[in-house]
């Protein structure tokens, strides 16, 4: 019991860091009310989902392996 309590934690937390990743991707995909059309940082918000996706282990760096 205490190893499907544990996979299930782990899968919440996961959850938890791909929600959080699209809200920063959407987040940075559009403009805010006070912002001129064009002014979203897309490259940012992916750099930053990017990052929030290695930190939850989630994925790899480029050239690792497994």
């Amino acid at each position: 019991m205490n190893l499907l309590k544990a996979r299930m934690e782990k899968v919440e937390q996961q959850m938890r860091a791909l929600a959080e990743a699209s809200l920063v991707l959407a987040r940075g995909l559009e403009a805010g009310p006070l912002q001129e059309a064009g002014q979203a940082q897309p490259e940012h918000a992916a750099r930053l989902a990017h990052e929030l996706l290695l930190a939850a282990g989630l994925v790899q760096r480029e050239g690792e392996t497994s």
